[in-house]
């Protein structure tokens, strides 16, 4: 695509802002129904166990598609693949708030997943084939920044509006996608890419080693059985996934992202980052109520780094273009284990200053961090798999997230929740690690 033409920047400013609004809703969907989960446990007469599957089966969902909807953007176009997914995101959620028993909402959250798993992966790739050069590096900043400070504002959201109505309209957020849509409709790229396949197999192969991921991080929940049997899954289906590229270098597994060291360590940045987000987000608010604290006060213990991520765009744009994605990781990787320190020191001391600090460090890092990441990924693959590499890459992420959440809420009960955060540490430290030899380079 030619450079952006000057008088089309602002216009396509604010496309990569609704672009970052929709990914926002997306994980909003989920930080917010968490919140509501002991209103439905309560109203719905089931066990916190049970009830937990309205999360965990929305995040196995949202990580199994992302992939294919990823791909699906390289054969049909970005536009057709992303409205399906947002109808049948919506649909779901509609559903989901009708539900009159758990069954019932499990089914339409798991449905609604699979909708959601449109936007990561198909708004990131219309950033991608939207912009170029610098701008492309300012606009992912901006959609980084823009997209955490909506996801930041879940568990606000949730606990303002399940005080007073109840867990319904909580699960019935996603509708608010229906208004950014139509503001994205004409911008959205629909040129599909010429020799792009879904592979089948390949897909088969990434949605059996996501649910086992999602089931072994599950152990707390789910108990040791369908834990042991998720890590079967994984350790099985992920190797066969990677060693089929080999046959295969334009499956689902591109042999060419597999093949990229940038690209790969990358991946390492994609688990890291989500981690110590959705660590921080389960960790600061229960310990926080432990200790007495209102939903009122800790949503407003959010509010700066929600504010944040909307200026952060101005800095980090400029940094992502100074410093290039290999470099933007070393930075934003040290940046959040710095972060998961701070957030630790501030669980332990139940000190809101330090829990402002490591939130705004966080948002910070995730801003330069996630559009670099995505940059590395994009450009080691050709153009026309370019969306199945960041559905992959979506996934990766996904998992983190994942990751992170399950650490905390497994551990925290053990060593506590100061303990569960810093052994998150490890793995920001080992993506800065694998991003070292960046320093020795001039980009």
């Amino acid at each position: 695509m030619a450079e952006l033409a000057s008088g089309r920047t602002e216009v396509r400013g604010a496309v990569a802002t609704g672009l970052a609004v929709l990914f926002g809703v997306t994980g909003l969907g989920s930080a917010a129904v968490a919140v509501a989960l002991p209103t439905i446990v309560t109203d719905l007469d089931v066990t916190a166990g049970r009830a937990a599957l309205v999360v965990s089966c929305y995040s196995l969902a949202l990580a199994v598609g992302s992939a294919v909807f990823g791909r699906l953007g390289d054969i049909f176009g970005i536009r057709a693949p992303l409205a399906l997914g947002l109808s049948v995101m919506v649909a779901a959620a509609c559903a989901g708030a009708l539900a009159g028993n758990l069954p019932a909402l499990i089914a339409a959250r798991t449905l609604q997943g699979l909708g959601a798993a449109a936007v990561p992966a198909l708004t990131l790739a219309a950033v991608q084939a939207l912009f170029e050069g610098d701008a492309r590096a300012r606009a992912m900043a901006t959609y980084a920044g823009v997209g955490a400070t909506v996801n930041a504002l879940g568990p606000v959201i949730g606990a303002m509006l399940v005080e007073p109505l109840g867990w319904r309209p909580v699960v019935a957020i996603p509708l608010a996608a229906l208004l950014v849509m139509p503001l994205l409709w004409g911008d959205l790229p629909t040129r599909r890419q010429a020799g792009a396949t879904i592979d089948a197999p390949g897909a088969v192969l990434v949605a059996i080693a996501a649910t086992g991921a999602v089931l072994a991080l599950q152990w707390a929940t789910l108990g040791p059985v369908p834990a042991l049997i998720g890590l079967l899954a994984l350790v099985t289906a992920a190797p066969v996934a990677v060693l089929r590229s080999r046959r295969h270098p334009d499956g689902i597994v591109q042999a060419a992202l597999i093949g990229d060291p940038g690209a790969r360590r990358s991946l390492l940045t994609a688990v890291s980052l989500p981690s110590a987000w959705f660590g921080m987000l389960v960790a600061i608010p229960t310990a926080l109520t432990a200790h007495g604290w209102t939903g009122v006060q800790i949503g407003l213990l959010l509010v700066p780094c929600a504010a944040l991520g909307i200026v952060a765009p101005r800095v980090n744009g400029p940094a992502l273009v100074r410093f290039g994605p290999a470099r933007g990781q070393l930075l934003a990787t040290l940046g959040t284990a710095l972060a998961l320190v701070l957030a630790t020191g501030g669980v332990a001391l139940v000190s809101g200053p330090l829990l402002v600090l490591a939130t705004l460090l966080l948002m910070l890092s995730f801003g330069l961090g996630q559009p670099a990441m995505t940059t590395l990924v994009a450009d080691s693959v050709p153009v026309r798999t370019r969306g199945g590499a960041l559905g992959l890459l979506t996934l990766v992420f996904l998992m983190g997230g994942s990751l992170g959440a399950a650490t905390v809420g497994g551990l925290g009960a053990q060593i506590g929740l100061a303990g569960a955060l810093l052994t998150l540490v490890v793995l920001p430290l080992a993506a800065a690690a694998a991003f070292a030899p960046s320093l020795r380079t001039r980009r």
